[in-house]
């Protein structure tokens, strides 16, 4: 009988902080808050327009140094068939398993009896 009086007292003090309100700030804390609301907006904006000209140096140095021949993309030539792989240039249909002696790569159970 004594715990649950406990709880209901500390769910009351809980609630009464909950609900207590602030006082209004200062005069002086408004304006203290107002000028760093300024300043944070002036080197927020200081930062952007660093950022934009960062990019641009970017830009203009990949530009300078890649220029046209970015990406690797050659117009009219031939792709090179080294390092693709054996069933993106095989005929179509002929990519499915065919017959012989070796198993194919699809069956995974043991042969049949």
């Amino acid at each position: 009988m004594f715990i649950p009086r406990i709880a209901a007292a500390v769910m009351a003090a809980a609630t009464a902080v909950a609900l207590a309100k602030l006082p209004p700030p200062t005069p002086e804390a408004a304006e203290a808050a107002a000028a760093k609301k300024q300043q944070d907006e002036a080197n927020a904006e200081k930062q952007k327009i660093l950022l934009d000209k960062a990019q641009d140096r970017v830009v203009d140095h990949y530009k300078r140094t890649k220029g046209a021949s970015a990406g690797g993309a050659r117009r009219g030539g031939q792709t090179e068939t080294t390092n693709i792989p054996l069933k993106a240039v095989e005929p179509a249909g002929t990519a499915g398993p065919r017959g012989g002696k070796e198993q194919s790569a699809e069956a995974h159970s043991t042969p049949a009896k």
